[in-house]
This record gives C-alpha cells, sequence and structure tokens, in this order.
C-alpha cells in the first residue's frame, strides 16, 4: 500500500508555531483597533445554508462558492425525470444536491445573524470578526481557497458619516501602527458609478461597467477602453475619462478630494441623467465631504505615515460585490506589488433577505494574508516580540534534573514561559531544539557552575551569556524589555 501524501489540500496550508506567532500578532494589532472604536466579536458557522450565500456576491462570486453535498443518500428525493434534465446543467443540480455551503465572506453571515437576533441587538450595532472564509478558487501565488478575513460592520436604519470616517481611519490606524508607507485608501460611491453610467450613454450597464473598471488595475485602459466602447460608452466622454483617470501616479494617487469634487460637478454639469440620479450623486458628494472632514479630523494634522492625505478618489472603482449601494473603499500599496491589501463599502437589503427590514450597514475588510506578506517584505516584525518561549533549562547531567524541573516550576509562577530538555548530557541537542523553538535564552544547569550555586544564562544564538544564582534570573530578565540588547 502506497504511502498517503501528507500535504495539506492545494489552496489550504498549516502555520507552525513561528508563522502562528507572526499571525497573532497581525491580529492582535488588528483587534485592538477594533476594540478601541467600540466594536464587539462575533463568530457565526463555518457552514451557511446554501440559500444564504447564493444571489449574493454577484454571477462570478457565486460560482467561489464552496458547496457542501448533502449527507447519505444525498439525491435522495429527487424526481428522476428531474435528474435525467438536468445532468447536462449540473449548476443547476447543485441547489438539489448541496443544501450547505462554506461561508464565502463574512457579511452576509452578519445580515443573517442581524436577522435572526435583532430583538436582543441594539444599534448601531458594531461589531468585528475574525474568521476563516472559502472560495473555490484556482490555487495560485498569493490566492487561496481558505485564508482569514478581518472585518468591522456597523449596522443601523442609517450609517452616519462619522461611522463611515471611522471605519476609514480603522485602515490608517493599523496600518500606521504595523509600519506601513506609502499606501492609498481609494474612495468612490457606488451612486457616482450610476452617475458616469449615464454621463456616458449607457445607463442600463452600470453592473456591467463596474466589472469592466474593475479590471482596470490588471489590463489598463488599452484593454478597457476597447470593452468600454463595445458596451456603448460614449467615445468623447470616455476619452475625458482616461485623461482624468491616469494608471502611471505615484504610490496610487488617483484624484485628491478637490479634484474629484471638481471633477463630478463637470459631469453633472454636462446634463443627460436622471432627476433621481442627479439627485443621488449631489447627496453622494455632500455625504462624502462630511467623511473626508472626520476623517481629517481622527488624525490632528489630518496626515497620516503614508505621506500627507492617505485618501485619494478614484471614479472608476467600483468593487465587484452586488450588495455595495453607497461608498466603496480598497486599500492598495502599488509598491508591494500585491494587489489589495483591504476593502469594503456600504449596503443595504441584506437584512431584507431574511425577513427583516431592509437595514443599512457599512464595513471593512482587513486582507491578512497579504497584510502578512507585506510585513515579511519590508521587514517591519518586531522579532523580539515573537521568539518563542523564555527560557529553556537544560542540566548537563542527569542529577541536576530535579534542581532544573524545580525552577522551571518557579520561573513560570513569575509569568515565564519556561521547559526543561529531558535529556541530560546533550548539550549540542538541547541548543539546537532552542534554536529550532525560537526560545530566547537557555539556562544550563552545569556541575561546576550548580556547585558554586550558580547557572548559566545564555542566549540561543550564544551571543550573550551570563553567570549568575538561579535566584536572579528572573529579574535579569525583567531589567529590559529586549534583554537581548
Amino acid at each position: 500500500m502506497e504511502p498517503k501524501s501528507a500535504a495539506p489540500v492545494r489552496g489550504t496550508r498549516d502555520f507552525g508555531a513561528s508563522q502562528m506567532r507572526r499571525r497573532k500578532a497581525l491580529f492582535s494589532v488588528i483587534e485592538a483597533a477594533f476594540l478601541r472604536c467600540g466594536y464587539g466579536p462575533l463568530e457565526t458557522p463555518a457552514m451557511e445554508s446554501g440559500s444564504t450565500l447564493s444571489g449574493k456576491y454577484g454571477e462570478e462570486g457565486d460560482r467561489l462558492i464552496f458547496h457542501v453535498l448533502n449527507s447519505g443518500s444525498f439525491s435522495e428525493g429527487i424526481d428522476p425525470d428531474q435528474w435525467n434534465q438536468l445532468r447536462e446543467q449540473p449548476r443547476r443540480l447543485v441547489p438539489l444536491l448541496c443544501e450547505k455551503a462554506l461561508r464565502y465572506d463574512l457579511t452576509v453571515p452578519l445580515a443573517r445573524y442581524v436577522a435572526a437576533n435583532h430583538a436582543k441587538l441594539s444599534f448601531p450595532f458594531k461589531r468585528y470578526q475574525i474568521q476563516p472564509v472559502w472560495r473555490a478558487d484556482r490555487p495560485q501565488k498569493g490566492r487561496f481557497r481558505e485564508f482569514i478575513q478581518c472585518d468591522a460592520d456597523v449596522v443601523a436604519p442609517e450609517i452616519s458619516t462619522f461611522h463611515q470616517a471611522e471605519l476609514l481611519g480603522l485602515y490608517r490606524d493599523v496600518l500606521d501602527g504595523l509600519g506601513f508607507r506609502n499606501y492609498r485608501i481609494r474612495l468612490n460611491d457606488r451612486r457616482f458609478l450610476n452617475l458616469l453610467a449615464s454621463w456616458g450613454g449607457v445607463p442600463g450597464q452600470v453592473a456591467r461597467l463596474g466589472l469592466l473598471l474593475d479590471k482596470l488595475d490588471k489590463q489598463g485602459w488599452a484593454v478597457v477602453r476597447d470593452e468600454l466602447l463595445a458596451l456603448g460608452f460614449e467615445p468623447t466622454k470616455l476619452d475625458r475619462l482616461v485623461q482624468s483617470v491616469p494608471l502611471d501616479r505615484p504610490m496610487g494617487q488617483v484624484m485628491t478630494w478637490i479634484e474629484f469634487h471638481d471633477w463630478m460637478q463637470a459631469i453633472l454639469g454636462d446634463g443627460g441623467m436622471t432627476d433621481l440620479v442627479r439627485e443621488d450623486a449631489l447627496n453622494a458628494l455632500k455625504e462624502t465631504e462630511q467623511v473626508v472632514t472626520f476623517f481629517g479630523q481622527n488624525q490632528a494634522d489630518g496626515s497620516s505615515a503614508s505621506g500627507g492625505d492617505s485618501l485619494t478618489f478614484d471614479p472608476c472603482l467600483a468593487r465587484g460585490i452586488d450588495y455595495y449601494t453607497g461608498l466603496v473603499v480598497e486599500v492598495v500599496a502599488p509598491e508591494l506589488g500585491l494587489g489589495s491589501l483591504g476593502g469594503g463599502g456600504m449596503y443595504s437589503g441584506l437584512t431584507a433577505l431574511f425577513g427583516y427590514p431592509e437595514w443599512k450597514g457599512m464595513g471593512i475588510s482587513f486582507g491578512a494574508e497579504r497584510l502578512l506578506e507585506g510585513m515579511d517584505r519590508l521587514g517591519l516584525w518586531d522579532e523580539s516580540s515573537l521568539r518563542g518561549m523564555d527560557i529553556l533549562c537544560y542540566a548537563s547531567d542527569p542529577s541536576l534534573d530535579p534542581a532544573a524541573q524545580s525552577w522551571v516550576l518557579t520561573w513560570r509562577s513569575q509569568g515565564f514561559s519556561a521547559d526543561w530538555f529531558p535529556i541530560s548530557g546533550k548539550y549540542k541537542k538541547a541548543t539546537e531544539h532552542a534554536q529550532r523553538s525560537e526560545v530566547a535564552w537557555m539556562v544550563v544547569f552545569g556541575e561546576r557552575e550548580w556547585a558554586a550555586g550558580e547557572v548559566t544564562l545564555q542566549s540561543t544564538d550564544q551571543k550573550h551569556r551570563h553567570r549568575l544564582p538561579p535566584s536572579e534570573v528572573a529579574a535579569f530578565l525583567q531589567a529590559s524589555t529586549n534583554p537581548l540588547t
């Protein structure tokens, strides 16, 4: 019998202790920012009803939902004639064979939770969620079938511009706190996309327009321009759009707020749109201006570590998820070449799908995997805080093991993580174990030193070595937040 592969399923990963320390360090920074702004934790099941998820993410997103085959005789109860009729159209068989699905994101499960628990919740309801999601995607570099999302959302009858700015400010707080520079928080509003479609002569093609504009970063204007012309976008106005949204501005900058405001006013001045589209766009401009003001007030000088104002405005930003209805946001750091570091937006109608009033929401999500890779590339980790155990005790002779074990318990009681290496007299093995486990310090119980009432405290890389009584080890380690310097 051939041995089975021990590799995880393609598109999924194992994380050892060293990787988990980095992941938990990132999540703790994000979670602290969420808590600071009054967001409470929430967890929802890994599986949802298939009907809960289907139809919420657009045609392309629905194809990436991981469906779970019914247990037992999964085809039981299906009419044979219906089965034979649908065999040539497998996607239409999915609802019959798979009543459950793995969650695709954290927003739709949030809407279900709010609808199910609305009588017990207080609004505005603010929650954060850090859990895995699954996508039936083709695995490739930087793209996985299972990954962690870090979301924060506000749900209420209306979402104030204060809370919209607060969510944008969370991006700035977290990214600055992690040490990122030269990032941009790109903004648009779906109501501006409606305006753009009417202005360009394709008012009935808003969804298609959004899908084409979403390709800009990957395909550029050369390709997208031809597709927009084929859609029916007016050529002269398309030329104005191309000139106004260059793709080669430094650090992801597209338009300042003033440039964006003036550009939208110019489009409104051209006319050609319905009164409803015009009114929606004017309301969006007014609300966005308030968001920009609050965003600046959240930091004394209105700037961030990204250099100046981190907000940039992109009239072509669409974000393809169908449920967005207002402000949309995407965070980019072009110099890293990692794509989006996060995104989100305003939505409405999700709770109504579960029989609850059409309350609104706004949410943001951090791309944890890309943030982790970005921190690796930029060397942003504080390595001293990512070490493993504090102390590994080693005895050079079995007769010293009881003393080493006793001091392990003492140091644990003093708040240190400590362990005893169970093979005495094997110094090389002990040091190799300490290095692989990223232990900060070894305490060596040697016969000569112990006879003098002392131990040897040495850094795992053996660059630092001190001889002292074991009773002074705790004080030595507590003397500095980074005792290896």
